[in-house]
């Protein structure tokens, strides 16, 4: 993932920051018109949500080529999707993936200990639908949350005004946009938890220089929270699940019906999960993150000291004396007679 262009100022870098998030909010208005006529007139139960989310997505791929092509004449895929092909490309989704399973878990942790979390297993039909359906559907929405909030724009504002302005700005406006589908009664608490999610996937990003390790992180994470413990996520409680699940009050617990995205301990977790994102994605860090260093400058050769050269010549051993001539001393049989 190339954050830096050949010849580009921080205002260039700015102003393609703010078109392209405006790109991305007319592109999520057009996404979400045209899933549901299409969702509504085909009465796809699950489907609309899954087809907002492909739609954006490739929305999104293709005005951050236009852009892309028009500001600097040469336009990459693999900047604006930020999904390079790599040998470690697997391993890091897979990582990320395992991450958020074990972040979700953490935060509904305290409710499991104190007996607030309760769910029904659900067995109506219909519901391995219905899984399936919500799995594809998180998959598709979590790698176009992604790109538009980790991929391209990020890249330019990183440029504009450096890697930690542009992680906490990129992350205050992931957790608005969280927020505002439906803003819960604890707003304060669910803008600190949006933050701090957006914060561990932009680690992702800027430690690994694409977004196989957040995709799976922030696929994971909201898989575990509506697949499988059945709670709502951002607000939002309309997927199919293994379990139908619900967190008791106190709200500050709970996250009311906004979820544990607007819960107290879910900031914690949100915290400890930057410092294992940085741990985890050492390597790749190094392999993909870390500048080339080259070689530069000049040849010099300096005279040694003289006091140097006067302590070599008095330390040498003496000259070697010749004792014996350096001719042969044999002689013939016939001197001999």
């Amino acid at each position: 993932m190339t954050l830096q262009k050949q010849g580009i100022g921080r205002g260039l870098e700015l102003a393609l920051f703010v078109t392209a998030m405006l790109w991305a909010a007319t592109a999520s208005s057009v996404a979400a018109r045209a899933a549901a006529g299409i969702a509504g007139r085909l009465g796809f139960t699950y489907g609309q949500m899954l087809l907002n989310s492909l739609f954006l997505l490739f929305l999104v791929v293709v005005g951050f080529q236009m852009l892309d092509w028009v500001s600097t004449r040469w336009a990459s895929r693999h900047d604006v999707l930020a999904l390079p092909k790599r040998e470690t490309m697997r391993r890091e989704w897979g990582t990320g993936v395992a991450i958020g399973w074990g972040l979700a878990l953490a935060a509904v942790l305290p409710a499991l200990v104190i007996g607030r979390y309760h769910a029904v297993l659900n067995r109506g039909p219909g519901v391995l639908q219905g899984v399936l359906a919500t799995a594809a559907t998180l998959l598709a929405a979590a790698l176009a949350e992604e790109v538009v909030f980790r991929g391209y724009p990020f890249q330019r504002l990183v440029q504009a005004v450096g890697a930690s302005w542009g992680s906490m700005i990129m992350s205050l406006l992931f957790a608005a946009v969280l927020v505002g589908f439906e803003p819960p009664r604890n707003v304060g608490l669910a803008i600190l938890d949006g933050t701090l999610f957006g914060l561990v996937l932009a680690i992702c990003c800027l430690r690994t220089r694409a977004l196989w390790v957040g995709w799976g992180l922030h696929f994971g994470y909201r898989a575990v929270m509506a697949v499988v413990l059945g709670l709502p996520i951002v607000g939002r409680n309309e997927f199919g699940s293994v379990m139908d699940g619900a967190v008791g009050s106190p709200r500050w617990l709970s996250g009311g019906g906004f979820g544990l995205d607007a819960a107290f301990f879910t900031g914690i977790v949100m915290l400890v999960g930057i410092t294992v994102v940085y741990r985890v994605t050492r390597e790749w860090a190094w392999a993909y993150a870390t500048p080339e260093i080259v070689a530069a400058g000049y040849e010099v050769e300096v005279a040694p000291p003289a006091a140097h050269v006067a302590m070599e010549k008095t330390a040498a051993p003496p000259p070697l004396v010749q004792i014996l001539p350096v001719t042969s001393q044999s002689f013939s049989t016939q001197d001999k007679d």
